[in-house]
């Protein structure tokens, strides 16, 4: 998904509010925004937003020397999703359809994005995704894709939502227990994407075999990620991808005959590309 005008305005909302996470310095302030002013003039207009948010991260950890600014709150996410998880499967007890409830949960869980959102009530969230549902919905062509399907890999999001995504794979493998699952996490920090750690905070790693992207990158840009993942992409016999990076960097660019795209449209241009209301749940089939 190519970026638009309005990415550039959030991109630069982000770079102030990471480098608020790092320094209370007015001055410091100022020049990481001119640094990523400078970067945006010279960038690829080509580029995903969810690149362009890449490489600020790394420019103002670069410049403050912040190797990971979010691991604290990444760290409380996991603990608190993890508290939640007894609670989650009372919900899951009363459905007619495990999966799909949990796919309802693991949407939910999209809502803990701290490059995004601010204050995040995970609670109400779920209150408000089990009330109101799917408004793309293509379910029933995904457990039609399921029951052919010998593998599955599941592209995570961030941390704290993982554990989400660890109750959806649950539900599945119970249906199907001989499904290969294969779970991708980033290979260094961007922002508070899910990494290996996260993974094993969360018990993710009991789902399945923890693979990288190979890149440190928002989503999954295929220029960036590595040629294992790749070839993982590729042989997968279906494919989750969750969040909005994974969307930006996925459609449009990595070709697959069954990849979902399951996440919250937390802001306009995403909202606007699938043509959904901002903070509606979808799950999408992509071309």
């Amino acid at each position: 998904m190519k970026a638009k005008s309005e990415c550039y305005i959030c991109s630069l909302q982000q770079v102030l509010s990471i480098t608020r996470r790092i320094t209370d310095d007015p001055e410091t302030e100022l020049r990481i925004i001119n640094k990523a002013l400078e970067y945006m003039v010279n960038m690829d207009p080509e580029i995903t937003p969810a690149e362009i948010s890449s490489d600020l991260f790394r420019l103002v950890c670069r410049e403050l020397e912040a190797s990971d600014p979010y691991r604290e709150e990444m760290d409380f996410y996991n603990r608190q999703a993890l508290e939640l998880y007894p609670r989650l499967q009372e919900v899951l007890a009363k459905s007619d359809d495990r999966i799909y409830t949990a796919l309802l949960l693991a949407v939910a869980g999209n809502q803990i994005d701290l490059g995004i959102i601010d204050e995040i009530d995970i609670e109400g969230t779920i209150r408000e995704v089990l009330a109101e549902g799917l408004r793309l919905n293509d379910y029933e062509e995904f457990r039609n894709d399921l029951a052919e399907a010998k593998s599955l890999l599941y592209l995570v999001d961030n941390a704290g939502e993982i554990l989400f995504d660890r109750i959806l794979l649950e539900e599945i493998k119970k249906v199907y227990p001989d499904l290969q699952v294969t779970i991708a996490v980033k290979k260094e920090p961007a922002m508070n994407d899910a990494l290996r750690a996260d993974a094993f905070q969360t018990g993710m790693d009991r789902m399945g075999e923890i693979i990288d992207t190979g890149c440190g990158d928002l989503g999954a840009p295929k220029r960036r990620c590595s040629a294992e993942f790749a070839e993982a992409f590729r042989r997968a016999d279906l494919v989750i991808a969750k969040g909005h990076a994974n969307f930006e960097t996925i459609e449009g660019e990595w070709k697959h005959p069954a990849v979902y795209a399951l996440l919250r449209a937390k802001c306009p241009v995403v909202a606007g590309t699938l043509g959904v209301e901002v903070f509606d749940s979808v799950f999408k089939k992509l071309p």
